[in-house]
């Protein structure tokens, strides 16, 4: 097999492997004898279907690899662990984070108003401990 070929190579063995030869002859368009010569060493394989087989893999263009193992399939996003988001899911999102941001800010407002409770009850029960022992 030829240097230059053989990450290629390997990328379409890898995607024979997870989707099956006649999964990959449909999404590439191309007959079984040219994969064969990919396999072989004999053709190299051209860029965009490399490209196309490091897509059907799940790395997804333009991303440096960072969404490897993520793929699109029947209109959802899927992650490596096979999780499904929507474009409906991804759009809430935003919405969910603003929820946490003002819940995070209501949590520390409580805290805050709880110390203060805590210590004013503190006082509380120490000015009238003081009562006791003035009395007794």
């Amino acid at each position: 097999m030829l240097e230059i070929n053989a990450l290629p190579g390997r990328h379409l063995r890898a995607l024979i492997e997870l989707i099956g030869e006649r999964r990959v002859l449909f999404e590439l368009n191309v007959h079984r004898t040219t994969v064969r010569r990919w396999l072989a060493g004999q053709v190299q394989i051209p860029g965009h279907q490399h490209q196309a087989i490091r897509m059907l893999l799940g790395d997804l263009p333009g991303t440096a690899g960072k969404w490897t193992g993520w793929g699109f399939r029947d209109g959802a996003l899927y992650s490596p662990g096979g999780d499904a988001f929507t474009p409906g899911h991804v759009l809430s999102l935003v919405l969910l984070r603003q929820q946490l941001t003002a819940q995070r800010r209501e949590i520390e407002a409580l805290k805050i108003r709880l110390a203060i409770a805590e210590e004013a009850e503190r006082r509380h029960t120490g000015a009238a401990n003081e009562d006791l022992r003035v009395t007794a």
